[in-house]
Order: structure tokens, then C-alpha cells, then sequence
């Protein structure tokens, strides 16, 4: 689930919500380790979301109301099985407690089971598919309640929601352990270098700044977006101290970024001002890529 694109986004966040001085040398060896196992908390989460959905209609069913593809769908009941194995959650929400979120989602569950029964299917897994992807995954109040509960859960929401619809897909639902629950030691080597990362844009913020010095043009530093300016110079960051990283790979992943996590021009802006820069610093020696495939 934590792949290195979110690790990335999990670094802007830290800069972006905290000032530069107060990320002390100490905080930096635990900072990502932190924001990654509070982004496996909201897998977890809606786990949890997925057993009391199942168990809400379960309680629901009675002779004169049944929602089959809910309370008898093999793949809710997958979820029954689940437990975290080796990770300490440290946010778990009570759903029980919380049940107008369900509530909110019935209709439009009950409505989905009734299509799929007037169709004769019996595709278990497409309704489970159907009804997370369109429903849960979309439901506003479900995301502003996430929100509150921790404001960078927002940006780990489709990377939660990818992981639990690839993986139901190919889970074999006699055998729990096919679902592939996630720990933070799954992730070391991602984890690892979004510690170097936030380090080095840290530890070089000043310097990095110093390579953006003209290089935004009708654009001053306080005019420009903060979320803008702070994917650029984390975007930097990489280019100039992972010299493992292809340049490629690099403007890619914060072009892309930019456009999820910004404005829809913002891609635009921060390909415009790296792809400058790189040019300039690979002329002048400062961006060095070794490895297969790899200029040196």
C-alpha cells in the first residue's frame, strides 16, 4: 500500500504542515515511520468500516426484508477474518458508536442489492467491487468524517481504497491470509527513503531554495502556492541527492503530485520550472545519475 509515490506526498505533508525550524534531527528518524503506520490505521479503519457494514445487515435481515448480496456476500464476510498481525493501531474508530455513516449508505446499498438480484447475477465479488468503488469510496460524509479524525487521512484515502479493491480481487476467501494485511516492517525500504528524503529537504532547505532564485518567472516565492513551492523543492531535493533515481522517474512522480495534491495547472508549473533547472544543474555538474540505464 505505501508505495513511493504516497512517501513522497507523506514528506510534503510533514514540511508543509510543520515549519522548517521546528523539525529537529531527532523528530527526523521517526517522522515518516510515524506517518506510515498512522496511514495503515485508516486501512485498518475502514476494514473495521467493511465487518460492521456487514454486520448492520445481517442484523437488518428479517422475513420481510432481505439484502443478500450484503449480509450473505462471502466477500464482506472475508473481512470478518481480518486482524492486524505485528502492527500496534494507533487510532481505531468504533463504528458501532458511529452508525449514521452506515445508515447514510443504506439506501443506496439496498438499491445496488436490488439491481443485481433483478439482473439474476450472483457475481459476489462485483457487487462487493461495485458497491466499495461507488459508494463507500465516494460518500462525502464518510471523507469529511475521516478528515476530522486526522486532516492527512484525506490524501491516504485512494491509496486505501486502491490496496482493498486490488486485493479482494485476488483473495482466496477460504484463506485469510491471502489478503496480504500490511505492517510497517513491509515497507522498510519505502519507509527508509522518505527519512533520507525529509532529511535532506530539511538539512538543505536553504540551499535548495537558493536553486529556485529566478528560475519562477512573473512569479514571486510568497506569490506561489506553498503546497507548489514545497513539492518543488522536495522535488529538488531528490534530483540532487538520489543520484539512484532517474531524472525521469523523479519529474514523473512530482508532476503528477502536483496535479493530484495542488490545482489542475499546478503539473503544468512545476514541469515548467524543474524542467528548467535540471537542464541547467546537469550542464553544471550538480545532478549526477549513476547506475544501469543511468547517465553519470
Amino acid at each position: 500500500m505505501l508505495n513511493r509515490r504516497h512517501i513522497r506526498t507523506l514528506v510534503i505533508q510533514s514540511v508543509y504542515s510543520n515549519s522548517i525550524e521546528l523539525i529537529d534531527s531527532k523528530s527526523l528518524k521517526t517522522y515518516i515511520s510515524h506517518s506510515s503506520s498512522i496511514s495503515l490505521d485508516l486501512l485498518y479503519c475502514m476494514i473495521d468500516l467493511i465487518k460492521e457494514i456487514n454486520i448492520y445487515f445481517n442484523n437488518l435481515e428479517s422475513k420481510k426484508f432481505s439484502c443478500p448480496f450484503i449480509s450473505k456476500n462471502p466477500y464482506f464476510f472475508f473481512f470478518n477474518k481480518l486482524s492486524p498481525k505485528n502492527f500496534k493501531r494507533n487510532n481505531v474508530i468504533n463504528w458501532d458508536l458511529n452508525l449514521n455513516y452506515i445508515i447514510e449508505l443504506q439506501d443506496d446499498l439496498i438499491e445496488l442489492n436490488k439491481k443485481y438480484i433483478d439482473s439474476s447475477s450472483n457475481d459476489n465479488l462485483g457487487f462487493f467491487i461495485d458497491s466499495y468503488s461507488n459508494l463507500i469510496a465516494q460518500s462525502n460524509l464518510l471523507h469529511d468524517f475521516f478528515e476530522d479524525q486526522n486532516i492527512n487521512w484525506v490524501n491516504d484515502l485512494p491509496y486505501v481504497n486502491s490496496f482493498i479493491v486490488n486485493n479482494i480481487e485476488k483473495v482466496d476467501i477460504q484463506n485469510s491470509d491471502s489478503f496480504g494485511l500490511p505492517n510497517l516492517h513491509d515497507y522498510q525500504d519505502e519507509i527508509e527513503f522518505g527519512q533520507e528524503l525529509l532529511s535532506k529537504v530539511v538539512k538543505e532547505y536553504d540551499n535548495l531554495k537558493e536553486h529556485l532564485v529566478g528560475r519562477t518567472p512573473n512569479w514571486e516565492s510568497d506569490r506561489i502556492a506553498k503546497i507548489d513551492y514545497i513539492i518543488l523543492i522536495t522535488s529538488l531535493a531528490e534530483l540532487l541527492y538520489f543520484p539512484s533515481i532517474p531524472t525521469k522517474v523523479s519529474l514523473n512522480e512530482y508532476i503528477e503530485i502536483a496535479k493530484e495534491f495542488s490545482s489542475p495547472s499546478s503539473g503544468k508549473f512545476v514541469n515548467g520550472v524543474i524542467d528548467n533547472i535540471v537542464k541547467d544543474l546537469t550542464n553544471k555538474g550538480l545532478i549526477v545519475k549513476k547506475g544501469r540505464g543511468l547517465m553519470s
